[in-house]
């Protein structure tokens, strides 16, 4: 049956949902975050599979100290992405990212890199040059190795990774801590282990300048002044602070309110998938009753071809009636060709004729007797070669009955196939989940009714077909033995006209008997074996 659906308006919501999920960001995110020096870059939770769209250049974020990338598509980051010397937080985690560019060393500011969930598998000896690195996270990811170079990166605090998967270092190192990391790789490499609290700061109080270094004792004015000094960096230190931590507590706050969202809109997002499943489910409902009501019509075209058959049945058995009627009017006109003979002989006892007379006479009796005889079996003959042509007719009109009614099923089911293919066409166009969920439920439901339906129906022929063979056994033992009574009733009556002549005519009789028999045997053979293979076809044919 045709299904139509009206195209619907895209709502506000889901227009908000297709913003949200971006495959590229936008080039005018870059020409703003340029021109108002925007510090955070948050885009995650989307399809991007490109951090720079084209002509679009990495120097129009070098204000930003946050990007969060996590949730997306990436499987490469720029080249160039050491171009963001200002950054201290870069979050790609559950991303596609199966290696780091080199230039990540230039990052000399960053102090979180987020690496979970990807595909690495190894990572670059450029790592080292990151000398404000904090925090580091290579769990999830494919990587069996870490570089030595990371002993340089003399302030790291934290390293996450998947100690049973790693070969270097050993994996009881890696299951003791950072701090038994660094150790290990400081002791491979020569160098000396320091805690990172001694460099955490000296990191804290650069600001894209060059650490100082240790000078030598002076006077006593200059120890001063670099006390003053460094006491005013440490304000200046506590004071970045306090701005540092405002700006993640905003930042935590924007990242709770777009979370919240992000919920809102899955709860849509669902809504609006239930309210579908609950039309798929109506739809199919619909092609269900269409199917019972297909299944409702084919079984009274069964009904109607099986009354046929009944019928066909039946006018065989009415022309065997007729057959066994004739044989007892054969039977009656052996009983009066047996009176004849008595008459005859109460005739001859009152007239005296000669023998040779009597004998001619009785000669030509018995002649006239086996000439209607004959004539009487070839009438039943063509009453018989009638009898097959009409069951020859009938069987092809049922045949041909059969083949027009399978190329209008054949065609129905095409359109049904079609509409199919629209509605389920439709359905994909709005949401791939609710096709896989519809599939699944539709051939599990097709696969259970057409194998009952082949039970039912094959179970039904089976026993048809038994109980027609039965008929049919009992109905040729039943002429079989009315043959062979009316075989030996014509045998004696056959001795008392004439002992000589007589036994060849009536085994002449008895071998056309007999071959009628046979070939009335082979015909009904025939027609079963022939509606066995019709039924095998349509099942076939349904098939």
């Amino acid at each position: 049956m045709p299904l139509f659906f009206r195209k619907r308006k895209p709502s506000e919501e889901a227009r908000k949902r297709l913003e949200y999920q971006m495959c590229l960001i936008p080039s005018g995110a870059f020409a703003t975050c340029k021109v108002l020096q925007k510090k955070v870059l948050i885009v995650h939770t989307n399809h991007l599979t490109s951090l720079l769209p084209k002509s679009c250049s990495l120097l129009s974020l070098a204000t930003i100290k946050v990007l969060d990338l996590h949730d997306n598509q990436l499987t490469a980051l720029p080249d160039d992405i050491g171009q963001l010397t200002a950054l201290q937080v870069l979050n790609v985690e559950r991303n596609q990212l199966t290696s780091l560019p080199r230039s990540i060393g230039n990052l000399i500011q960053l102090q979180t890199l987020n690496l979970k969930d990807n595909k690495l598998k190894e990572l670059p000896d450029t790592l080292g040059e990151l000398r404000s690195l904090r925090t580091l996270d290579i769990s999830d990811n494919k990587v069996q190795r870490l570089p030595q170079m990371l002993a340089h990166v003399r302030t790291l605090e934290t390293l996450s990774l998947d100690a049973s998967s790693m070969v270097y270092p050993p994996q009881e190192v890696c299951s003791a801590g950072t701090e038994a990391i660094q150790q290990f790789l400081c002791k491979a490499l020569g160098l000396e282990y320091y805690p990172p609290s001694q460099y955490l700061l000296p990191v804290l109080e650069q600001d894209g300048t060059k650490t100082s270094q240790d000078s030598p004792d002076g006077p006593s004015d200059r120890f001063c002044r670099e006390e003053v000094e460094w006491q005013n960096r440490f304000s200046d230190y506590e004071k970045r602070k306090e701005q540092k931590m405002l700006e993640k507590l905003e930042f935590e706050r924007r990242l709770e309110l777009g979370q919240r969202e992000h919920a809102q809109l899955l709860q849509q997002s669902n809504s609006q998938k239930d309210e579908i499943l609950q039309t798929v489910k109506e739809e199919q409902s619909r092609l269900e009753q269409g199917l019972s009501e297909r299944q409702c019509y084919l079984d009274a075209e069964r009904q109607r071809l099986q009354e046929q058959l009944k019928q066909t049945e039946q006018s065989i058995s009415s022309r065997i009636q007729k057959l066994l009627q004739e044989n007892q009017r054969q039977k009656k006109n052996s009983e009066i060709l047996k009176s004849l003979e008595n008459e005859r002989i109460r005739m001859e006892q009152l007239v005296s004729i000669t023998q040779e007379e009597t004998e001619n006479l009785r000669r030509r009796e018995v002649a006239s007797a086996m000439q209607q005889m004959l004539s009487e079996v070839y009438q039943s003959r063509l009453i018989q070669i009638a009898c097959e042509a009409h069951g020859q007719n009938l069987v092809q009109q049922t045949c041909s009955s059969m083949a027009e009614m399978g190329e209008r099923f054949q065609q129905i089911l095409s359109r049904q196939q079609m509409d199919k293919k629209k509605v389920i066409s439709q359905i994909l166009q709005e949401s791939a989940m609710q096709k896989a969920a519809f599939e699944a439920l539709q051939v599990k439901k097709d696969l259970m009714h057409r194998q009952i339906w082949k039970q039912e129906m094959i179970s039904e022929q089976r026993w048809a077909l038994s109980s027609l063979l039965q008929q049919l056994l009992k109905e040729k033992t039943q002429r079989e033995e009315e043959l062979r009574e009316i075989l030996v009733c014509l045998a004696s009556a056959s001795g008392i006209v004439h002992g000589f002549a007589l036994p060849k005519r009536s085994c002449n009789i008895e071998m056309h008997v007999c071959a009628y028999n046979t070939e009335l045997s082979h015909q009904l053979i025939g027609i079963c074996s022939f509606l066995s293979c019709a039924t095998s076809a349509f099942f076939l044919w349904l098939h």
